[in-house]
């Protein structure tokens, strides 16, 4: 019966492993970090307030030349120019990309963040200019009626900027755009790399692939965000005020649509630093795919940077940790291993019983119960649980599944070296040295566990290693190395189990 537990605990975890890496698998700031570091420039008086349609028709407003402003916040250098008033280039400071230069998130320059989603001369039109210390304010008017202001400020969170935009109806019609894709997303593709849209809907995040968008989609985001997303990286708006959409537009990406011509709040446009963004609220540390066993990945990914700061290295942190979970868990493994071999010695006595009644037992219900109930005696005369060596492995899976997830989601491991060839533990091994090592783990391990069972099912458990080193070939090498060192660590306490429980105890 523990053969077969563990049989199925095993196909359970290699379907997990599969589906995770197809398919894997959310209120306004608070405090300081909600509040910009400077605030942006009164406007004119002939501009609206909240939105308004102006008393007068304002008079016509326009650049002289096209230049660029930058502001420089917490992390994120934002380029905005004054054609069409939009952020030329958006660079993450303390990342970098496939190629080692600062990252860039802005990937499609005709859809860059704050164009307006309407169509228009709004666009292509040369602003006004008044720029400050840490803000930028970029006004248009056509005079005949239509307008847009634009409002930048450099905000106290990290990565973030507040904003406004305000304009005539025709302008603001379909809302401000968020942009349509992120540059050189993780600068590879891996088995855990996504991109697409995130909505944060009541403190849920909605994904969409906009590849596969047929129409237009719009959802309401009052208390939550609408924005951009990859496995690493969050390009997003987090508007302030009732009455906003996250609109989903085929072939132009997202955009932010408010009440009365009016779009304001905090362009978020950074990593997924798990404390970063639970200090902005609204369920958007959400993104970051820990999965249902998030609470736990949490507590791993605080004690694995607790354990960096001193060792200096992401790779002996993931040994680390993974070497002081084992030791927790070791009472529970000792107990499961022990529980398996004595269901092992007890496997003649119950074939015996079980060739008993062989022939009987099929044609006769009655007489199949009977067989269980001697079995079940027989257990109970020996003082073994049948469940007693699956039941420690159950309660571990939570375990292994917030560590899985947290070492293929984390960015602190995203180009964190390890040693030689290993240059960068959330892609996968370049020689396949790491995958190799881990089925031969495995290997030892199936090889070490008790033996019961019939030879086709035992054959069977042979092969999963060589699954699983198939599988792992394209994972994060941070991620096979847990496995790994956990697979190594494993075989260690299985010798000291021996040590403990001989086998004819």
């Amino acid at each position: 019966m523990e053969r077969r537990a563990l049989l199925a605990a095993l196909l359970s975890a290699v379907v997990l492993v599969v589906w995770y890496s197809l398919f894997g698998p959310t209120p306004r700031p608070a405090g300081p970090d909600a509040a910009p570091a400077v605030a942006p420039k009164p406007v004119e008086e002939t501009s609206p307030s909240g939105g308004a349609a102006p008393s007068a028709v304002p008079p016509a407003v326009a650049g002289e030349r096209e230049e660029e402003i930058v502001l420089e916040g917490d992390g994120v250098r934002g380029r905005i120019s004054s054609r069409g008033g939009v952020f030329r280039s958006l660079v993450l400071m303390r990342h970098t990309d496939s190629e080692g230069n600062p990252l860039e998130l802005v990937r499609d320059r005709e859809v860059a963040p704050l164009r307006l989603a309407a169509e228009g001369p709004w666009n292509s039109a040369l602003y006004a200019v008044e720029a400050g210390e840490g803000r930028v304010a970029l006004r248009w008017s056509d005079g005949n009626g239509n307008w847009v202001e634009k409002q930048v400020a450099v905000g106290r969170g990290a990565y973030g900027f507040q904003v406004s935009v305000r304009g005539s109806a025709g302008a603001l019609a379909e809302g401000v755009l968020v942009g349509r894709g992120l540059g050189d997303p993780a600068g590879k593709k891996e088995s855990f790399a996504r991109s697409g849209a995130v909505l944060g809907l009541g403190g849920k995040v909605k994904r969409v692939d906009l590849a596969k968008l047929k129409g237009v989609e719009r959802f309401a985001v009052d208390s939550g965000f609408a924005g951009l997303e990859d496995q690493y990286f969050l390009l997003c708006l987090l508007p302030d005020g009732g009455g906003v959409e996250g609109v989903l537009l085929p072939g132009r990406g997202v955009a932010v649509r408010g009440a009365s011509g009016v779009v304001e709040g905090v362009l978020f446009a950074g990593a997924k630093e798990h404390e970063v963004l639970k200090g902005y609220g609204r369920g958007i540390d959400g993104t970051i795919s820990f999965g249902i066993f998030g609470v736990l990945s949490v507590i791993f990914l605080a004690a694995m940077r607790g354990i960096y700061g001193f060792v200096g290295n992401w790779g002996v942190a993931i040994i680390v940790l993974t070497a002081a979970i084992r030791v927790l868990l070791f009472p529970l493994t000792h107990k499961s291993t022990v529980a398996m071999r004595r269901m092992q010695r007890l496997q003649p006595k119950m074939q015996a019983i079980q060739e008993r009644y062989k022939e009987r037992a099929k044609r006769d219900p009655q007489v199949r119960q009977r067989m269980n109930q001697e079995i079940m005696q027989l257990y109970k005369q020996e003082g073994v649980n049948p469940m007693g060596g699956c039941l420690p492995t159950l309660v571990q899976l939570p375990i292994l599944w917030a560590l899985y997830t947290l070492f293929a989601y984390a960015i602190e491991l995203r180009h964190a070296p390890f040693v030689f060839w290993i240059k960068d533990l959330s892609a996968k091994d370049p020689t396949y040295i790491t995958p190799i090592l881990m089925t031969a783990s495995m290997v030892v391990q199936q090889k070490m566990a008790p033996q019961a069972g019939d030879p086709a099912q035992r054959r069977m458990f042979m092969l999963l290693p060589f699954v699983f080193g198939l599988m792992f070939m394209n994972f994060p090498s941070g991620l096979v190395l847990y496995w790994l060192v956990n697979n190594v660590l494993t075989i260690g306490q299985q010798l000291l189990t021996n040590r403990l429980q001989p086998a004819d105890r």
